[in-house]
């Protein structure tokens, strides 16, 4: 039996080789609780997701497929991150347990705090103090996983609440280094040198991901007349469980240009699709 764990929005290729499987052998794709991360919804545990029923021999010839062991698959560079890198922190705040979770205690609706300058490179934190694993997923670009880094949930959580409510002061803000309780993990195996949309943020870890550029489509686009992005260009992220992206977990960012100026309101951005 083979298992892996995949998060909601998350894709895989997988290749599965039925030539020594007898005839009339049933396969079945299920999915099972009792993983190592926990994605809660509200909708019903569905265990079968596809069965493959093996019925005929291989075509005459054999089989011309290319061995899993022989494929060679292009190679992905890493992306380095530099000391001046932009970091950008992305906190998954649930006050009380059954309340609406936010990014950095912000609502969906409230306007874009984040403007990040076209072309640019920046590591994002997803600090997640809670109990539960989400899946991240951001518009517009692909990213590559830096690692993950177990923190004291409980001790920060306290002090994020405090800054929250003591008025959001820039001195008072929570340092994330100083809840770190262990050294930084490296990405899964399926992960590692690989561009992903969306990503495990378990419980009580930082997650870390790094975004090499940040460029909109300014041309048109499927050949639709003005249906390229301008700057600034608004776009979002979000948790990939439909229960908690609905439920505030949801922010816009916004894209500007190279001198930084966000004053144009009136502009065209990424939306909710891709």
């Amino acid at each position: 039996m083979l298992d892996f764990l995949i998060s909601p929005a998350e894709r895989y290729d997988l290749i599965v080789d039925f030539s020594r499987v007898p005839m009339g052998t049933k396969v079945k794709l299920t999915n099972y609780p009792g993983t190592q991360a926990h994605f809660p919804g509200c909708g019903p545990e569905i265990a079968d997701i596809m069965q493959f029923e093996v019925t005929k021999p291989l075509s005459a010839g054999g089989d011309r497929t290319t061995p899993p062991e022989k494929l060679r698959l292009q190679a992905v560079a890493p992306i380095k991150p530099k000391p001046h890198t932009r970091r950008r922190e992305w906190v998954v705040y649930q006050h009380e347990l059954y309340r609406t979770m936010t990014f950095n205690a912000v609502p969906y609706m409230e306007p874009s705090q984040d403007f990040i300058k076209e072309g640019s490179t920046e590591i994002w934190e997803y600090i997640n103090p809670n109990h539960d694993a989400h899946p991240m997923h951001v518009h517009l670009v692909n990213f590559q996983v830096l690692n993950r880094q177990p923190i004291d949930a409980a001790a920060y959580q306290k002090d994020y609440d405090k800054w929250i409510y003591g008025g959001r002061k820039p001195k008072d803000h929570p340092v994330l280094a100083n809840y770190f309780t262990g050294p930084p993990i490296p990405p899964d195996p399926d992960e590692t040198l690989s561009y992903k949309d969306t990503v495990k943020a378990p419980a009580q870890m930082v997650t870390r991901i790094i975004i090499q550029e940040f460029i909109p489509p300014k041309h048109d686009i499927a050949s639709i007349p003005n249906s390229g992005a301008e700057l600034p260009a608004t776009y979002i992220h979000h948790c990939h469980l439909l229960e908690h992206e609905d439920d505030d977990l949801m922010r816009p960012w916004t894209i500007v240009g190279r001198d930084g100026d966000h004053h144009d309101s009136g502009h065209r951005g990424g939306g909710h699709g891709h």
